[in-house]
């Protein structure tokens, strides 16, 4: 925050408000593409199904990464799990909320008979940009992470329902924002999320989990206050030490919870939500289920895989 700017009593209050100590980085002798390449490693390992025929990149950050303009396609030449891949995707104009524009292009892409198994591989970092330009003023610090996932059709694993996605052209200033506009964006939160679940099925009076982005423990306070949602169902698992990473902060929460629970385990009836709010007003959602019904949509395997475990970011 200093690099930002701001003061040690500016730091010391946010760390009290918005319950973040501080955020993983990728070491500074390691490429993006070491992080990727521990992903689709992982993916390898635990998926059981048709390789993926499709690749698709998300990113927050609308930027290349500093070390190589072709990191994908060579991931691709790298790794016999990718060797298959005949099409690739790139989404990174979304911010935050990528992961469902992702989904909801894997559907299309399976809807149609164009794939047959899509890998959604997603992920951002710092490296190269200026220190301070991890600090959004009154809202986040932004981590690094990487994860991904593999969709298709088999059987097991966990549906997806229909991806609910939302614009709100009055947040479009984005990171460019002043403080006072940011401060707009952050008083709506409530507001924006609550329309995406609702459009997404969420059980308001259930006990299923939310699995969010980890903007910060403020927002998801007000959240519960305002709305009466139990706070222990609002999955804040990636603070005080991850941090915010950009588009993967509902695929981090569920690999942790795959990893955690047994084989058999059944989510609750309800469902799995996952939900993200990016800045520039993008916004995703979609329930998660185990329902045997003929008529599933892509299901996703638990080969949910991420590379978060970074060393964590000084603290203040």
């Amino acid at each position: 925050m200093r690099a930002a700017g701001g003061s040690p009593a500016e730091a010391r209050v946010f760390r009290r408000l918005f319950g973040i100590d501080g955020v993983a980085a990728v070491p500074a002798n390691e490429k993006a593409s070491e992080q990727f390449g521990r992903v689709v490693a992982g993916l390898a390992a635990r998926h059981r199904g048709e390789p993926p025929d499709t690749l698709v990149h998300v990113r927050g950050l609308p930027m290349p990464f500093p070390e190589e303009e072709a990191l994908f396609p060579e991931l691709v030449r790298r790794h016999a799990f990718l060797s298959g891949v005949v099409r690739q995707y790139e989404i990174d104009q979304t911010n935050c909320s990528g992961l469902f524009w992702a989904l909801d292009l894997a559907r299309t892409l399976l809807d149609a008979g164009t794939s047959r198994s899509v890998a959604v591989l997603a992920g951002d970092c710092h490296a190269g940009l200026p220190l301070g330009d991890r600090y959004v003023a009154g809202c986040t610090l932004m981590g690094d992470a990487f994860c991904g996932l593999v969709l298709d059709r088999g059987p097991g694993g966990l549906r997806f329902g229909d991806v609910v996605l939302r614009t709100h052209p009055e947040f479009a200033f984005g990171r460019a924002g002043s403080v006072a506009q940011i401060g707009t964006f952050f008083a709506a939160h409530t507001r924006i999320v609550r329309e995406a679940l609702d459009a997404a099925g969420f059980a308001w009076k259930g006990r299923s989990p939310l699995l969010p982005h980890n903007v910060n423990s403020l927002a998801w306070l007000m959240f519960c206050r305002e709305t009466g949602v139990a706070p222990e169902r609002v999955d804040l698992g990636l603070l005080p030490d991850i941090g915010h990473c950009y588009t993967s902060d509902p695929l981090l929460l569920l690999g942790s919870r795959l990893d955690a629970a047994a084989p058999d385990v059944t989510p609750d009836a309800d469902g799995i939500m996952l939900l993200s709010v990016g800045m520039g007003g993008f916004v995703g959602a979609c329930r998660l289920s185990r329902e045997a019904v003929q008529s599933a949509g892509p299901w996703i395997p638990q080969s949910v895989e991420r590379a978060a475990s970074c060393p964590p970011f000084p603290r203040f």
